[in-house]
């Protein structure tokens, strides 16, 4: 069976506010509209998860809200306080605990998100906000997933789609 990984950062966040807490932190007008045309992009190229784990952050919620309307998802989501600035191994440990499912998205916050992403691509993937990477590997379940090579599906930025439409032919990476 392949297992699918899919990585996604939180959007762009707002820094007007500095009384702002950074874990109550909102998206700024570029991350309400990049969310989602990252979901658009999930839905386009199929890959739409089964599963969301997702920091407990205000900007990974908001991220996640506005994905999923691009998406038109409406899958299960697990808001997690581990997951606020978790390291790679802790994004590592959320995913083996995810259970049966076959496609799984992750989202997070640098620098554990990039970190996670580049062991799992064996080189150096940069994770900047909302960007979407996703990973393969043909294991018996997540607990190894993270210990074993995985294949870079690809590797997509919002500011290389068009505006109008994600699509699948805008080249990753």
């Amino acid at each position: 069976m392949t297992l699918e990984l899919l990585l996604l950062r939180h959007a762009k966040s707002s820094w007007s506010d500095p009384s702002t807490t950074d874990h109550e932190r909102p998206l700024n007008d570029r991350g309400r509209r990049t969310a989602p045309r990252m979901g658009r992009l999930t839905r386009t190229l199929d890959r739409l998860p089964d599963l969301v784990l997702s920091s407990d952050a205000r900007r990974t919620r908001e991220t996640v809200d506005l994905w999923r309307t691009g998406a038109e998802w409406d899958g299960e989501i697990q808001w997690s306080s581990e997951l606020y600035h978790a390291s790679a191994e802790t994004l590592a440990a959320a995913a083996a605990s995810a259970g049966p499912v076959r496609r799984l998205m992750l989202v997070a916050h640098n620098p554990g998100l990039e970190d996670f992403a580049t062991r799992l691509a064996g080189a150096n993937v940069a994770m900047p906000t909302a960007t979407l990477a996703i990973f393969e590997s043909t294991v018996a379940d997540w607990s190894e997933f993270a210990s074993t090579p995985c294949r870079t599906v690809g590797v997509w930025r919002p500011r290389a789609l068009t505006d109008d439409s994600a699509d699948a032919t805008s080249t990753p990476r």
